[in-house]
């Protein structure tokens, strides 16, 4: 089948005719439900009319998926910064759809104007039509957020998929029936370019709201100069001989302008710099440029890591779908370089103020949690270090960030709320137990009333205690304890919500039944298993029941 797609250096030249061109693609043949297949079969034409288009696919794979990660990365860290100190979704939200469409645009052009196979990426992404996006300013921030991963620490393996009903369907079927190396790496490179483009769209997009300049696009810059390809006879029976030529003639000028300002890039991917000037070449790999592959390092240093790591297994041999799919951990910057809180699980899908505090935390990893004032301003809480509350609080924090449990959330604030009310904490900075659970209910996607209940609830718990222990600490041994509260003083702090809160006034009054675990008198009173308390059982907080 014989398509012609609109030329990259059209983006360039003339942005709104050409995105004119494009939405023509989009809403014909392109338009979904029967898109995906129709991406898919024309993709892999192109691969087996190439002369070496399952070598080249096979090659290019990795750096793809590597680019990709790196991009999401990167744009959920900015994101995230946006969100948090400028106010992004409200100014997103506020700006004209002339505005929000100028940056989409923008973004559009500058990106798919770099790599035809970028640019062509976009018959396979029915998400970023420019009205749609423009004028539904949700619509954006939604794209956005499906390609932000849920912590921004590291580097992951695999980039995270857009989720597209049509296209699941289709990669589900394809993925069962696919039996040759052609028909994987294709659906496989169809798949990743679509996530490609639009993580590249949506974080050009953020950045140019922003006025930040964008930054370089990955593509390798190749050895040889394109060359000027003859017609195809389907060209020439859909457009004419004259006009066939003439688009080839385009066609190879566009490409060498992308050429031109290609850069090439170090191949370890611990440093994946891109040189100076496209004019600066870095040196290649002997082994793999005799089967005419580009594997680039801008130093030896670089050079002798990738050999320590995944390029030795591949070095100057012949690919095949199975080497290239197999998931590369980042040498540097990935999930086991430093312990961190896991991903979600069970569903559980992370807030953005959420993801926001997993970052931090994973890259601060001795601070046990952050707190903001209410002017943004960030302040670090540790309980110290090797001591039982800090222990006990990262077993909830690990449980209550990968599943979302609301229980585990209740006790990390009332935690944080007593403990940040004693007098040890000497700069409060304006933190107090109502941005704390503010704060948390944000995160956690909870309503501040009924986790506030639960903070007063568990508070009642503590005030019922024998010892005046928090929930927190009930596991701990009595000495434990008693070392503990010598320094935080807990048994003489009180926790005060402003103003006078009538709910804990209303607690007081009502009939409660004590829980605690009394390790002096070693008696223990249920509580009624329809209250939320019945539930703390579930947590491992060292309770035990006689």
């Amino acid at each position: 089948m014989t398509i012609l797609f609109p030329l990259p250096q059209e983006a360039r030249n003339d942005p709104l005719k050409w995105n004119a061109d494009w939405e023509v693609f989009i809403n014909g043949d392109f338009a979904q439900p029967h898109g995906p297949a129709f991406c898919f079969d024309s993709a892999l034409e192109a691969l087996r009319d190439s002369q070496d288009g399952l070598k080249d696919s096979l090659e290019d794979y990795q750096t793809v998926v590597r680019s990709t990660c790196e991009i999401q990365r990167n744009l959920t860290y900015e994101a995230l910064d946006h969100f948090a100190n400028d106010d992004f979704e409200n100014k997103w939200m506020l700006a004209a759809a002339d505005e929000r469409g100028k940056h989409i645009l923008g973004a559009l052009a500058a990106v798919c104007s770099k790599a035809r196979n970028i640019h062509n990426a976009r018959a396979y992404c029915p998400e970023i039509r420019l009205m749609p996006l423009s004028r539904d300013g949700k619509a954006f921030l939604t794209l956005l957020k499906s390609v932000m991963l849920e912590d921004a620490s590291f580097i992951p393996t695999e980039p995270k998929s857009v989720p597209n009903a049509a296209w699941d369907t289709f990669a589900g079927i394809q993925r069962l029936s696919s039996e040759t190396d052609e028909e994987k790496i294709t659906l496989a490179t169809v798949l990743l370019l679509r996530t490609k483009l639009i993580s590249h769209v949506v974080h050009f997009t953020m950045r140019y709201f922003f006025g930040k300049e964008t930054p370089p696009i990955h593509v390798q810059k190749l050895d040889q100069k394109p060359q000027r390809a003859s017609p195809r006879p389907e060209l020439i029976e859909v457009v004419g001989s004259k006009a066939a030529k003439a688009r080839m003639k385009e066609a190879k000028a566009g490409a060498m302008d992308i050429y031109r300002e290609q850069l090439d890039f170090c191949s370890y991917a611990g440093c994946a710099k891109p040189a100076s000037n496209p004019s600066v070449r870095f040196s290649r790999c002997a082994r793999c440029a005799k089967i005419e592959r580009v594997v680039s390092y801008c130093s030896r240093e670089c050079q002798r890591a990738d050999w320590n790591g995944p390029h030795k297994v591949i070095c100057g041999k012949a690919l095949n779908f199975d080497m290239v799919s197999a998931a590369v951990e980042h040498p540097t910057h990935g999930p086991s370089s430093r312990p961190h809180i896991g991903l979600p699980v069970d569903g559980f899908k992370r807030s953005i103020p959420l993801i926001h505090q997993v970052t931090q935390l994973n890259l601060n990893p001795t601070v046990d949690y952050y707190l903001w004032n209410a002017d943004n301003e960030p302040i670090t809480f540790d309980f110290g270090p090797d001591t039982y509350p800090h222990f006990k609080f990262r077993e909830l924090r690990e449980g209550a960030m990968t599943t979302g449990d609301v229980i585990r959330v209740g006790v990390m604030a009332h935690s944080l709320c007593i403990f940040f009310s004693s007098d040890r904490v000497q700069d409060k900075r304006g933190v107090t137990p109502d941005t704390i659970v503010a704060q948390m209910a944000r995160e956690y996607e909870v309503e501040t009333d009924v986790l506030k209940k639960q903070v007063l609830e568990l508070q009642m718990v503590q005030d019922y205690d024998s010892f005046h222990r928090p929930p927190l600490v009930w596991g701990a041994p009595l000495h434990v304890w008693e070392n503990d509260n010598q320094v935080w003083n807990l048994s003489e702090t009180r926790m005060k919500f402003h103003p006078e809160d009538k709910e804990w006034q209303g607690l007081r009054t009502r009939e409660f039944r004590k829980v605690y675990v009394g390790y002096a008198s070693g008696s223990t009173v249920a509580v009624t298993s329809a209250h939320p308390l019945a539930n703390l059982a579930q947590v491992p907080l060292g309770m035990e029941y006689n």
